[in-house]
């Protein structure tokens, strides 16, 4: 009996190790999504998982195609544009750790194209008027939790002869930087030449310039 509460806590020590070890794999594996993707691809581009343009992820089915772009927010806010053409189709933010913070499908989106803009939580207030833009398209503003993720877009294949029709609808997606308006050049205008004396007695009265 007085080793019970020695076998107890030793029990409790191993099941908090083994949680923490859980949590931390996503954090310390080498090769997470992130590190596979970021080993290939360019920030803020989009790319088709073929194996060429982006890697095909692990535990990825083969009934899926998958467009990624690494959104990094350093810099500037990031604009998706996705076609989302059936209710299967799906589009998901993930900070670079894997944990996900937005999703839309089709079949919520009840649109065959969505238009995203990513920012980060400090430039809110600058953007919360932007809801559509300048050319009249909306567009919904996600807060990203992190400065750099992972969009994914995921297309579910009918069967294996609609793989190049899946592929087709994925190039027409976009992950760009957003490109901010060039500030207003400042021209100084010359300063008026006074009226020569002569000039001025020929105006009238009220609109001469009183001289000294």
């Amino acid at each position: 009996m007085e080793r019970l509460p020695w076998a107890l806590a030793g029990i409790a020590a191993a099941g908090i190790i083994h949680i923490l070890t859980v949590f931390a794999i996503p954090v310390l594996a080498e090769r997470d999504a992130w590190g596979r993707l970021s080993a290939v691809m360019t920030p803020n581009t989009l790319a088709i998982a073929d194996g060429k343009s982006a890697p095909r992820l692990p535990f990825t089915s083969p009934g899926v195609e998958t467009a990624y772009c690494l959104f990094d927010l350093s810099k500037d806010n990031v604009i998706v544009k996705s076609p989302l053409p059936e209710a299967a189709w799906s589009l998901a933010l993930s900070t670079r750790s894997g944990e996900n913070f937005y999703l839309i499908t089709g079949a919520d989106a009840k649109k065959p194209r969505v238009r995203l803009l990513i920012i980060p939580q400090d430039r809110l207030s600058g953007e919360a008027s932007t809801e559509k833009t300048g050319e009249g398209d909306e567009q919904a503003i996600i807060v990203s939790p992190s400065q750099t993720g992972i969009v994914a877009i995921r297309a579910p294949l009918r069967g294996e002869s609609f793989r190049a029709q899946a592929q087709e609808e994925l190039r027409k997606a976009h992950c760009e930087g957003q490109k901010r308006p060039e500030p207003l050049a400042v021209v100084a205008m010359p300063d008026a030449a006074e009226p020569s004396e002569e000039e001025d007695r020929a105006q009238p009265l009220s609109r001469r310039r009183r001289r000294p």
